[in-house]
């Protein structure tokens, strides 16, 4: 018997112990105002990023609409569904102040579709709209102009919806949605396993199947054409990351950097694969190990997940935290941790429900503000390896490992029932 993941008796649930007499529709359009002083006055005018990808985005947009080819033709780093996202705003300009203009309104139409999504869940589930859309709004504002300058808003708004979409029974699109996510970043596809327990915690067999088979349908979809024409050149995109070390500003480089400080060990910085990365014999060895300490604190969040899990019931009130989880151990786990790679965690905090809420959010709010003062602020001073730079280095990615923690916590301090 099919078990309707999250499907309630009626349209909705009525909102009870809503706290405040203003509607829920005017909350939403109330916060997607707010978000809108902040995403532009604040971000371009007050609170500036002066790095950013938009030129890189743009240069390979054009390239393509040029007739080159990505990945034979010319370098590129990124999934091929991340082009979409690059040529969208170069179809309506060649000119590049035009196209960072467009390219930032593209990423908030995504912003606010995210907003508009998280208003939706709630609205369904009951719980109350303002709080929700306040975790978001903080979340955004925490993270920065950052996420205006790069483009990993678009697999992380394609993820919620993945989310959403299979808490209301859409399992095709859900799984659909995550491919195109993985496609764009390779992230999202580490969430498939939670809903192939779901699944199977269910004993919903032919859903797991009927999943895998549409999320390597439009895997293969995509990727095909880019076989056929030059099967090396996506081979080059493997061989590219596997080659990369230890990026600055991961968790491994930020004890290699207080180790060096200690006279432990011995590093050097070389800018390569287009970031800064350590170089040493025990970074070398450690970006040999990432992979499988990956796998292996991956295989644990599964276990966990599995364990947590209770058959029968939808328990969309968790499925937020266990993303939040496998995607904080994903970074925690890479031998690159980019700063635009915590964009990725921003939908998960408003989906958390449990008594550690509050404190997850705070704890993102704190490693928004310590990654602001590392890029842009002291990044020459962290280049440098100034002491200063690097304790708020490896405090920002301790407060990472605490994240993914709590949300452990979080979920075994939660009713059964939830």
């Amino acid at each position: 018997m099919r078990i309707r993941l999250g499907k309630k008796k009626g349209k909705s649930i009525e909102r009870k112990n809503e706290a405040t007499v203003i509607s829920p529709e005017l909350q939403f359009i109330m916060f997607a105002f707010i978000l809108a002083l902040i995403f532009f006055p604040l971000f371009y005018y007050v609170y500036k990023m002066p790095y950013s990808g938009t030129p890189l985005y743009f240069d390979f947009a054009s390239k393509v609409l040029e007739g080159s080819l990505p990945y034979r033709d010319f370098a590129l780093e990124y999934p091929p569904f991340a082009l979409l996202f690059f040529i969208i705003p170069r179809l309506i300009t060649s000119n590049y102040w035009t196209y960072a203009v467009f390219y930032r309104v593209e990423v908030f139409i995504f912003v606010l579709m995210g907003l508009f999504v998280i208003y939706r869940i709630a609205k369904r589930s009951g719980k109350a709209t303002w709080k929700m859309l306040l975790f978001y709004i903080l979340a955004i504002t925490a993270m920065g102009p950052i996420v205006a300058e790069q483009y990993d808003i678009f697999p992380a708004i394609l993820t919620l919806l993945a989310l959403y979409t299979f808490w209301l029974g859409k399992d095709k699109t859900s799984w659909v949605l995550i491919a195109l996510g993985a496609l764009t970043k390779i992230y999202p596809i580490f969430l498939a396993p939670i809903l192939l327990i779901y699944y199977f915690r269910n004993r919903q067999y032919r859903l797991i199947l009927s999943g895998i088979i549409s999320l390597t349908s439009v895997i293969l979809a995509v990727l095909l054409p880019f076989l056929v024409i030059s099967f090396d050149s996506l081979w080059n995109l493997i061989n590219y990351h596997s080659q990369r070390g230890i990026q600055l500003e991961s968790v491994y480089s930020s004890f290699l950097l207080i180790a060096d400080k200690l006279g432990l060990t011995s590093i050097s910085l070389v800018l390569n694969f287009g970031s800064w990365n350590i170089e040493s014999q025990l970074a070398d060895a450690l970006a040999k190990i990432s992979p499988f300490v990956t796998v292996l604190l991956l295989v644990a969040a599964y276990g966990f997940t599995y364990k947590q899990i209770k058959p029968g019931k939808s328990q969309f009130t968790r499925i937020g935290t266990y993303a939040l989880l496998v995607t904080a151990v994903v970074l925690i786990s890479g031998k690159v941790l980019s700063p635009q790679y915590l964009i990725w965690l921003i939908p998960f905090l408003p989906l958390v429900f449990g008594p550690s809420r509050n404190t997850l959010l705070a704890i993102f709010i704190a490693m928004g503000f310590l990654t602001y003062l590392i890029l842009p602020v002291f990044y020459l001073a962290l280049i440098a390896v100034r002491i200063d730079t690097v304790v708020i280095l490896l405090i920002r990615n301790i407060l990472l490992i605490l994240l993914a923690l709590m949300s452990a916590i979080s979920l075994r301090q939660m009713k059964p029932s939830d």
